[in-house]
Parts: structure tokens; C-alpha cells; sequence
């Protein structure tokens, strides 16, 4: 008799749960848009841009937020996540904009036998949303090594930032809105490598 008990007392609770309110939630992927940059005049023979180094929950796929008035406090969407974790999405687009913009005439992602010009090391400090009441932001920061491939060249470190307000606030236009935060960072990046010639 007790079995039975047990027994619809799972099945019954097992039904409800099934009623409940509607379809489970749908998990979403962003990716993205590729970053072109105006062509240059090549400059340099080789530029090596490095796999991106990121920690904790920059390793993971799920698109990041802070609520403004817990700044220290970062987030995650439960059904929004990127096609691949933020510091390959960061290293394919500066890869994209270093090979664009035709800064040099050999772009590569690995360091090869040949001395290359620039070695670009770089380090995820900001990736997410920025959550104000009903308006959002992106952030974006990153800290750039760049490592003359001479023995006597120059060596310096940048922290590139772009924070932008969104004008629609669903998940697509934060992808894009990402995707032309890497851009301009991408320009700006050039335009330092340009002015080391």
C-alpha cells in the first residue's frame, strides 16, 4: 500500500510538472560579423597575432552582464552564449582586422621560424553587457602587448576600451554592437602599429 502511495504520489507530481507553463527554453548562439578594416599600404614583412589569453568566466561561452549598481558583480544569461568563448571570438577578429587592413604582407596566428616584425600578445579584461535600468551597454578592454620581433625593437603594452550604448537591447544587436567594438579597436591598434614605422 505504501508503494502505491509512493508511486502516484511520483506520477502526480511528474504530471504537473509536464502541464506546466509551456515550451522549455530555447538555447541561442551568436556569432560575430567579420572585421574589414580599410586596406594599407604594407608596411611590414610579418605580424604574429596571438592566441588571446583570457581567466575564469571569460573561458566559457555564455555572454557576460553587470547590473550597473553591482559593478563587481559578473553575470551569465542562462540561454545566450557565444558560438565560442570571447578570447577566440577577440582573436579572429583582430586576426581579421590585422589581415585586412594589409598592414603586413604575412599574418600569422602561431610563431614561425622567420622573425616576424610585431608579435601581438593579447589579454581579455572586459567582455559583457552593461545592464543601467532600461538601457544597456557593451564593454569591451583589452590589454595589448605588442613585442618588436628585432632584438632592439620597441615593446609596449596599450589597454584598448570601447563601452557603447546599444540602441535595441536583444542579444543580436549586442553581437553586433561587439562586432563593431572590435572594429574600432582593430583601427586603433593599426594606427599604433603604423606609427612605430
Amino acid at each position: 500500500m505504501f508503494r502505491l502511495i509512493l508511486l502516484l504520489l511520483l506520477v502526480s507530481s511528474i504530471w504537473s510538472c509536464s502541464l506546466g507553463g509551456g515550451p522549455a527554453p530555447t538555447d541561442h548562439f551568436y556569432r560575430l560579423p567579420e572585421v574589414a578594416l580599410d586596406s594599407q599600404v604594407a608596411s611590414y614583412k610579418s605580424i604574429v597575432v596571438k592566441a588571446v589569453k583570457s581567466t575564469g568566466l571569460y573561458h566559457e561561452r555564455a555572454i557576460l552582464f553587470i547590473e550597473s549598481d553591482k559593478p563587481l558583480e559578473l553575470q551569465r544569461y542562462h540561454y545566450s552564449f557565444w558560438s565560442t568563448t570571447p578570447a577566440e571570438l577577440v582573436h579572429n577578429a583582430l586576426y581579421q582586422g590585422v589581415v585586412s587592413s594589409g598592414i603586413a604582407d604575412q599574418v600569422n596566428r602561431d610563431l614561425t621560424e622567420n622573425r616576424p616584425d610585431f608579435v601581438l600578445d593579447t589579454r581579455i579584461i572586459h567582455f559583457e553587457r552593461i545592464i543601467n535600468g532600461q538601457t544597456v551597454n557593451i564593454e569591451i578592454e583589452l590589454e595589448v602587448s605588442v613585442k618588436s620581433g628585432s632584438l632592439t625593437g620597441d615593446t609596449w603594452t596599450k589597454r584598448y576600451k570601447v563601452n557603447e550604448a546599444l540602441q535595441n537591447t536583444d542579444m543580436h544587436s549586442t553581437a553586433e554592437a561587439f562586432g563593431a567594438a572590435l572594429t574600432a579597436i582593430s583601427n586603433e591598434l593599426i594606427e599604433d602599429l603604423l606609427s612605430k614605422k
